[in-house]
């Protein structure tokens, strides 16, 4: 039984029961990503470059020897060390560079193919390489680029991870509570379930008393409760989210509609109303960043629904089926990545527009 949640604020009727998704329009990376700008605030801020050339690190280092006392730049070798420390089965990857716009703080470490190293630049900002946990590939980029700029998150690649296509997507369990992710949380991150901190967070009992014994008690029931819990979405990490995203005009050259905010690069987050400590971070491939139609017909009937909107977006209601697959923690969030296994797409009114698998 997953425990109590009413302590959390009651939601509008716009985003009543569904997740909240966290997404930085001007930047690729994930809220939680504030985190280090806070740590660099008084440096000059924290931005994105908005190039990749790299910068004069010699002059950085000039300007604050103390502060940098390491080559501002790729170190391979002690790259390959921190790699081979890291023993066990491993995964791949993706780590997000948090790039400052103070010259200060320039840096000559930008994604960028190290095959030498095995790692790959993904994009401008990310680069992958293989790990044990999300912990570790943090740690061993961190010590890749010589702690020249702030790493992180990094996340499950998730390419290769199974989905069950035996399963029908009507038996996804509902995600409706931040307690179905933080159980989840400790499974992936293997490590202990802190029932006193969960029913602090989710159990409305726990939250209503401050005696001791009372809260004593509780904990008795609610430690097996959490433990159940958590065994039994480890056996079957499979969940359906209820997300709002837009749909914008119809594209010629790609012959599709574009999905706009929905937020499946790994890169966002989607917290539930009654917790932003834990959410889902999703990962999908290309097809789920647009519709294709079927036909001109379809097409022509969708654009004039965007039209008629009287903007130049469609609001839409989208079921995100995931897999969870593994944890990634980063500031004071503690998130689940998982696989984005398809999507549901409807208008306001409930009338199906795509189904993407």
């Amino acid at each position: 039984m997953s425990p109590k949640h009413h302590n959390h604020p009651a939601p509008t009727p716009s985003i009543a029961g569904r997740a909240k998704a966290e997404i930085s329009p001007g930047a690729p990376w994930i809220t939680a990503l504030a985190g280090a700008c806070v740590a660099v605030a008084a440096l000059g801020g924290c931005g994105k470059k908005t190039v990749e050339t790299p910068t004069d690190s010699s002059a950085a280092a000039t300007a604050a020897p103390s502060a940098y006392p390491l080559p501002r730049e790729w170190n391979d070798s002690a790259a390959k060390a921190a790699m081979a420390q890291d023993s066990g089965p491993k995964t791949t990857y993706v780590c997000l560079f948090s790039f400052s716009d103070d010259a200060q703080l320039g840096t000559d470490a930008h994604p960028v193919d190290r095959p030498q190293i095995g790692m790959k630049k993904i994009s401008a900002t990310q680069e992958s390489v293989d790990a044990t946990s999300a912990q570790k590939a943090q740690e061993i980029m961190e010590t890749a680029v010589n702690k020249s700029l702030p790493i992180g998150p990094c996340t499950a690649d998730l390419a290769s991870a199974t989905i069950d296509k035996s399963i029908p997507l009507a038996s996804y369990a509902d995600l409706q509570s931040g307690s179905q992710i933080a159980v989840l949380y400790y499974f992936y991150a293997k490590a202990p379930l802190p029932a006193a901190d969960l029913a602090h967070s989710f159990d409305t009992d726990y939250q209503n008393t401050s005696d001791a014994f009372k809260r004593e008690d509780l904990l008795k029931s609610l430690t097996p409760r959490y433990g159940a819990q958590q065994k039994t979405e480890a056996a079957f990490p499979y969940f359906k989210v209820r997300l709002m995203a837009s749909l914008g005009h119809y594209n010629a050259q790609t012959k599709s509609f574009p999905l706009l905010g929905l937020g499946v690069d790994g890169n966002s987050r989607l917290s539930m109303n009654d917790s932003s400590d834990y959410a889902i971070v999703p990962r999908g491939d290309a097809r789920f960043s647009s519709i294709v139609p079927a036909n001109e017909g379809q097409a022509r009937s969708l654009e004039s629904k965007v039209s008629a909107s009287g903007r130049d977006r469609l609001s839409v209601n989208v079921d995100l089926y995931v897999k969870a697959a593994d944890a990634v923690s980063y500031a004071a969030r503690k998130d689940i990545v998982a696989k984005v296994v398809a999507a549901h797409v409807t208008d306001e009114a409930g009338g199906t527009i795509a189904d993407i698998q």
